[in-house]
């Protein structure tokens, strides 16, 4: 459970348990057991072929699952599953619409379909929010290139103001200008702010790319051949840990740091970078004593994304 503002407590947004999905003798997902929390946005992260796919496949219900149980925004089971899905937006893979609608007609068309009242406001609202009105709005989908087929997609997730998205690689295809209002509305959908209008939304980002899930996310899932190796907050993933640390001599304290053995990333004015591992701060305080330096602040920077990664994967690695 989840603390808000006002001390009530909010259910998860999404709770798996022992999910497998197999494809004939391949297990494409193998025993998952997962908690996202609501609001922010959750990484869902592996090389390709992980299972990150399958996995959002069966949450957005395209997939039915080979064993476990689902619980999507409090609801579970074949009735409500079914009721917690039309709160649900989705995104796997590409995006597929009618190729001879232009981008506003398609969005029409889907609103239909979705029983979402928004009318023309909520059209064009969604239109302007991935950058897809104006002349862009009346394209034909089959002469949209990858970038805006991408966006278009995203907009038609949003119909009817989800409280859940589910977002598979929506990066694909764009350019880094793109990539960059992409991850901004992203972090716009997840908080609610003015530009989305609508409540706090909870986002999963399915990604291979460690540098958009570092910069967007509070959560991650660390995903390889089908099992789930890692969940939790972004900051706590690594072992591997960074300090900033001030001393009475910088200058001394980098040599004997460097002498015993100490990894220094870098060093400035503001103090020197020390990698370490967590838990074992304490120590780099020791060395420097027993050389008659004494510290006069410690910052903790936390490990790396890249770095939790790695150490995650090698044993599934090794064994391949």
């Amino acid at each position: 459970m989840i603390d808000t503002p006002s001390g009530e407590m909010r259910a998860p947004a999404v709770k798996v348990s022992g999910l497998s999905k197999h494809f004939r003798r391949v297990q494409a997902v193998d025993n998952v057991s997962l908690t996202i929390p609501s609001g922010g946005v959750y990484g869902l992260l592996g090389p390709n072929g992980s299972g990150k796919t399958t996995l959002l496949s069966m949450l957005a219900g395209f997939l039915r699952p080979t064993a476990g149980e689902i619980t999507l925004l409090g609801e579970s089971g074949t009735a409500g599953l079914s009721q917690s899905r039309r709160r649900v937006g989705s995104l796997i893979e590409r995006p597929i619409f009618w190729p001879f609608l232009s981008c506003r007609d398609n969005l029409k068309c889907l609103q239909g379909i979705y029983e979402s009242g928004g009318g023309d406001a909520e059209v064009d609202r969604l239109l302007g929010m991935v950058n897809l009105d104006g002349g862009a709005a009346r394209r034909k989908f089959r002469a949209c290139s990858t970038g805006m087929k991408q966006r278009l997609g995203i907009a038609a997730t949003l119909l009817g103001n989800p409280a859940l998205l589910i977002l598979d690689e929506p990066t694909n295809g764009l350019d880094p200008a793109g990539i960059i209002e992409v991850r901004e509305l992203i972090r716009a959908l997840a908080t609610g702010d003015e530009t989305t209008v609508g409540e706090p939304r909870t986002v999963i980002l399915a990604s291979h790319l460690l540098n958009e899930v570092a910069q967007v996310c509070d959560h991650v899932g660390v995903m390889a051949r089908g099992k789930l190796l890692y969940s939790g907050p972004v900051s706590e993933i690594s072992r591997q840990s960074r300090v900033r640390v001030r001393s009475t001599d910088d200058g001394r304290a980098e040599s004997v740091l460097r002498s015993a053995g100490w990894e220094i990333d870098g060093s400035s004015a503001d103090g020197l970078e020390v990698a370490t591992t967590a838990g074992k701060e304490w120590e780099i305080s020791r060395e420097l004593a027993g050389a008659g330096i004494y510290i006069a602040e410690m910052t903790a920077l936390g490990g790396s994304l890249e770095e939790g990664f790695l150490e995650v994967t090698s044993d599934v690695e090794r064994s391949s």
